[in-house]
């Protein structure tokens, strides 16, 4: 039985819209992509949104935006793709990473408290896998250190904590709408969202060559705009994210429920103020290898998220990094992401289980 980690598709109605906007030579921006805009602003509970063209262009808008100044240290956990601290690098800003809580894999408020200095002047953490960080905590540690609070949501479309959705917590936060997110818009794109509205007209024009209005270029900016039939794809993805996470959160407890009381599994956390969504179902195992080498053996998809934490990656060791993360550094000897995409039937996640079961 093969079983891909992530599986995608679009009905032939989308197909179709995306095929008239290509017939239209409209092909960037455009009605759709403002329209996803306001769409996701109103799900998220803010008052903007501002797509662009990937997830790592909404990160760097919004470093753009908030004029830190160039030397100063931003706070960012080590386990999470590289992205986060490469987008500080670009404006001369200095990644210091943070350990992990070891049970939700997000940056720990104590190891942030560790890291503060006189030069920090910004807190980002990452919603990794889908599930918010701490922000009760995180929040009260940035208001009482005057810290700027960015909100790395690249992975959490739809994640709560308290009712309060991913993206609204930080005074901006940054979407990625890559293939094997829980949304996604047919190709790369991004969002950036916020309550500010200094910050959205600064991104506005970050994004279009720091354009104020036709040819008229008031500051340095890059060209991140969304393609149209993004939007058209976006759009969709949207109508359906919350029937799918429904499907991902009922797939992770038929894993849990697999995987309960078996020793050599720890299974992802769950708590009751929070809404994990799943964007990877990811373990700990001791004997990772050994597993990976069946999943490989019977056609499962897989992913190892992340093996190796920013911190030891070959250009941060160049640059001194010598941090001593013990949680990172476990963790990224141990996870394995299993597929949870929502197209996954009872009989694959079943079929899963029972190779991993079989070896642990």
């Amino acid at each position: 039985m093969k079983v891909p980690i992530v599986q995608l598709s679009l009905p032939d109605e989308v197909l179709k819209e995306v095929k008239e906007v290509l017939k239209s030579g409209m092909w960037v921006e455009g009605t759709h992509v403002r329209d996803l805009e306001k769409r996701f602003s109103d799900y998220c509970g803010v008052k903007y949104c501002r797509a662009v063209n990937s997830g790592t262009s909404a990160l760097l808008s919004i470093i753009a935006s908030l004029d830190i100044e160039p030397g100063s240290e931003v706070i960012i956990p080590s386990f999470t793709f590289i992205a986060t601290a490469n987008c500080l690098k670009i404006f001369g800003l200095q990644p210091v990473f943070a350990d992990i809580d070891p049970r939700t894999f997000n940056i720990s408020p104590k190891s942030i408290l560790e890291k503060i200095s006189n030069k920090t002047k910004a807190i980002m953490p990452v919603d990794l896998f889908g599930l918010c960080a701490n922000y009760d905590v995180i929040n009260k540690i940035a208001n009482e250190n005057d810290l700027i609070l960015i909100e790395d949501s690249c992975q959490a479309h739809g994640a709560e904590l308290k009712n309060k959705k991913a993206g609204s917590f930080g005074v901006c936060g940054a979407f990625s709408l890559y293939p094997t997110k829980n949304m996604y818009c047919g190709g790369e794109g991004g969002l950036v969202v916020t309550d500010n509205t200094d910050i959205y007209n600064r991104v506005n024009r970050f994004v279009n060559h720091g354009q104020s209005k036709k040819y008229v270029h008031e500051e340095l900016g890059l060209n991140f705009r969304m393609p149209a039939i993004s939007g058209v794809c976006g759009k969709y993805s949207l109508s359906v994210l919350d029937k799918n996470n429904r499907k991902r959160i009922k797939n992770a407890e038929l894993y849990d429920d697999l995987f309960e009381n078996v020793e050599g599994i720890i299974t992802p956390t769950k708590s009751e103020d929070y809404k994990h969504v799943y964007h990877q179902y990811t373990i700990r195992v001791e004997n990772r290898d050994e597993i990976v080498e069946q999943l490989i053996k019977n056609n499962i998809g897989f992913g190892i998220h992340y093996k190796i934490p920013i911190h030891q990656q070959p250009y941060y060791k160049r640059l001194g990094y010598g941090d001593s993360l013990p949680e990172t550094e476990k963790a990224a000897a141990q996870v394995l992401s299993l597929p949870i995409h929502p197209l996954l039937s009872e009989e694959q996640i079943q079929f899963v289980a029972r190779i991993i079961k079989k070896i642990i």
